[in-house]
């Protein structure tokens, strides 16, 4: 009987044992996949980043005044096209938001390597001035100019 109740104590505790691992396993395999998930998340939405890209290319010094309207050229840089309309594009000068009926975007879609005008109806003191253009995904970028 004495041997009975040892083996029985032994089959327990392998089984608990055994439940444990299978916990443990189970845990360290939610956890991993997890991560492998977000890693997946987050470098798809650096590669989209990479995809979408532009500069400012006008000479700082020397920016074209057409009809009342500073004149700025935006190239897409990326490779991918982005809309470029004033209610997709975001534009401050010196922090100050330019409202959308001020700004004149064209072409409507920017496609890889094309250049687009935008034409801001503005009046701006003389000096120094920081432009700053957000487009639909949220990529920004600066340019100091001098009027």
């Amino acid at each position: 009987m004495l041997m009975a109740s040892s083996v029985i104590s032994e089959i327990i505790l392998f089984i608990v044992s055994l439940l444990v691992a299978g916990t443990i396993a189970g845990g360290l395999y939610v956890v991993t996949q997890d991560l492998a998930d977000g890693i997946n998340t987050r470098g798809a939405t650096i590669a989209q980043n990479l995809r979408v890209d532009f500069t400012i290319i006008n000479d700082p010094e020397n920016i074209p005044l057409l009809g009342g309207a500073y004149v700025f050229y935006i190239k897409n840089t990326g490779s991918e096209e982005f809309l470029f309309t004033s209610s997709t594009t975001i534009v401050f000068i010196d922090g100050n938001l330019i409202p959308p009926s001020n700004l004149t975007l064209t072409p409507s879609t920017l496609y890889p390597y094309d250049v687009g005008e935008l034409r801001i109806s503005t009046t701006l003191s003389s000096g120094y001035h920081k432009l700053v253009v957000v487009i639909e995904s949220g990529k920004q970028r600066e340019f100091v100019f001098k009027i």
